[in-house]
């Protein structure tokens, strides 16, 4: 399987279609973190906590389709096509897909908090390259990474409350 190219831009696009579609949505994890200038390792995807309610769903579901997305799950070795509507994500907390534009992975409910009214509280809206890009607050981004316990957020963890400490002390 090619693997797209992952410039800045695929999340630029990715994003604008979000938007074309009036999705609800909050960018989370690694990239949000990234966007708001905490030097984290470079990500390969975009992960955002969409809002929970039927008529985003399915808004969700029209923008998958638009750009191209295909379901990644473990023990497949190439993404399959699924149906993308309102009833693809009931039921279900976190699916990982593949675009056009690189892999996008969506989670309804991050570790550590209660989900997209939760972090669209404390969101900023950032823009790049004339696409506004709701992002997760750095602190629900550590709040969720500590709360997750993983292995992999250790590192991120520590660059990020050091970051946050930074920007305290700056104020």
């Amino acid at each position: 399987m090619n693997k797209p190219d992952l410039t800045p831009v695929a999340f630029e696009r990715i994003t604008a279609v979000l938007n074309d579609h009036k999705v609800k949505y909050v960018v989370i994890g690694g990239l949000a973190a990234l966007l708001q200038g905490v030097p984290l390792p470079r990500t390969a995807d975009i992960d955002i906590t969409p809002a929970s309610d039927p008529a985003n769903k399915k808004r969700l579901g029209a923008a998958l389709h638009d750009l191209g997305g295909k379901l990644r799950a473990p023990g497949l070795d190439e993404p399959m096509e699924i149906a993308l509507d309102e009833r693809t994500f009931t039921g279900i907390t976190t699916m990982t897909f593949v675009t056009r534009f690189g892999p996008f992975d969506i989670s309804f409910v991050p570790d550590g908090t209660t989900g997209y009214d939760d972090l669209a509280q404390n969101a900023h809206v950032l823009e790049r390259g004339g696409v506004k890009i709701p992002v997760a607050s750095l602190e629900d981004i550590t709040r969720s990474k500590r709360a997750a316990g993983r292995e992999k957020d250790a590192a991120h963890l520590t660059i990020l409350v050091k970051h946050l400490r930074s920007e305290k002390e700056q104020e």
